[in-house]
């Protein structure tokens, strides 16, 4: 009897208006619906397409199918949310935002692990990123890493609720980690702390991993302030946005298709900007925020965005992973340079300390 073949793009379209049988009556022969998939990941060697006949095309819709199912997505929002009640101090709050993440990466069947860090900037105090780790098949020493920064809301003018990209980061975890097929490059899943006016944990992390930094592929940062993603930030590559692109057919009917190639000091990413590695940013839909004035009140957050959110930042991660040609090569310091002063952030950077830090290379890549 023939069987009729759903394109990719049509099984998301499905997805999300409701139309979309129950993953059992896909593929009634086959026990295992995964192992057509894990059999083609010994040998695949392409890229995306929009054919379905990649393997980051056929992995796709299982990552979407895990974020939009019976996710814990919502549940890991209120614990975060929880855990930081009653707590009063920056410190405070920061170490119950790192408890929930360990916690939570191991709820999602990822096992995580700490990495302290002394504070660039000086001090005594000793900080933490959590990190995890999804392995890649054939090269698992090059490694995309897929990150959001971890701390308590800003009550401030112009303040950010980072809680739910910390949730994606771990609902993006789960959902590659669910479906068993391991990409061609390891995938890592890192949260960032320290201040966003210093971004330390950002800072720390490069400095901690500059000998592996010639095998890191890109660094993807979530920074959504809890809306709905439209796009990425090139951080000034756009050489890069072909390969971003192909990364990202399985997902083209999510109609995330807005890319910039500005690029934002305050936002993690910067550091890998610095350090020469392809650096994406999310960009979201826009938030009023009144400056002179009350801070209005939040609208309410839209769960299915922030699934949406997770499953495409996933499927992104998987398919820049899975590429057989990484996004661009690493940047030299002189070309960093020639990045910056192109687009003008020499002059943002000049007024903080960061441009004294790069010139005497204790930031950014060493010469």
């Amino acid at each position: 009897m023939a069987t009729a073949k759903i394109s990719v793009g049509l099984f998301v379209a499905m997805f999300f208006a409701g139309g979309l049988p129950a993953l059992g009556q896909l593929s009634q022969q086959a026990p295992d619906p995964l192992a057509r998939i894990r059999d083609a990941a010994k040998s695949n060697v392409q890229a995306c397409s929009a054919t379905g006949e990649t393997l980051c095309e056929q992995v796709a819709p299982k990552i979407i199918a895990n974020a939009q199912g019976d996710s814990p997505f919502a549940e890991n929002l209120r614990r975060l949310s929880k855990d930081q009640k009653g707590h009063w101090t920056r410190a405070s709050k920061e170490t119950a935002a790192l408890a929930w993440a360990a916690a939570a990466f191991h709820d999602s069947g990822v096992d995580a692990h700490f990495e302290k860090y002394a504070s660039p900037n000086g001090g005594s105090a000793e900080l933490e990123n959590v990190v995890a780790e999804f392995r890649g098949r054939e090269n698992p020493d090059d490694w995309v890493l897929l990150g959001a920064h971890l701390g308590p809301r800003e009550n401030e003018p112009g303040r950010t609720d980072y809680s739910c990209d910390a949730a994606a980061v771990i609902e993006a975890a789960r959902d590659i980690s669910l479906t068993g097929v391991h990409p061609r490059r390891s995938i890592r899943f890192v949260m960032l702390t320290g201040t966003t006016r210093t971004l330390t944990g950002s800072w720390a992390y490069v400095r901690a991993h500059r000998s592996e930094l010639d095998q890191a592929r890109a660094a993807i940062v979530i920074w959504t302030d809890c809306t709905r993603i439209t796009g990425f930030l090139l951080n000034g590559r756009p050489e890069i946005e072909s390969g971003v692109r192909e990364a990202m057919k399985p997902i083209e009917s999510f109609g995330a298709v807005h890319f910039e190639l500005l690029s934002r000091p305050g936002i993690d990413s910067f550091d890998f900007l610095l350090e020469g590695v392809p650096a994406l940013t999310t960009l979201s839909e826009l938030t009023t925020i009144t400056i002179d004035g009350p801070i209005p009140p939040r609208p309410p957050l839209n769960i299915a965005d922030l699934k949406r959110n997770a499953a495409l930042v996933a499927v992104t991660a998987f398919g820049i992973a899975e590429r057989a040609a990484p996004l661009g090569p690493r940047q030299t310091r002189a070309e960093i340079e020639t990045l910056l002063k192109t687009w003008g952030l020499q002059v943002q950077m000049k007024a903080t300390r960061n441009w004294q830090l790069w010139e005497s290379s204790e930031r950014g890549r060493m010469p």
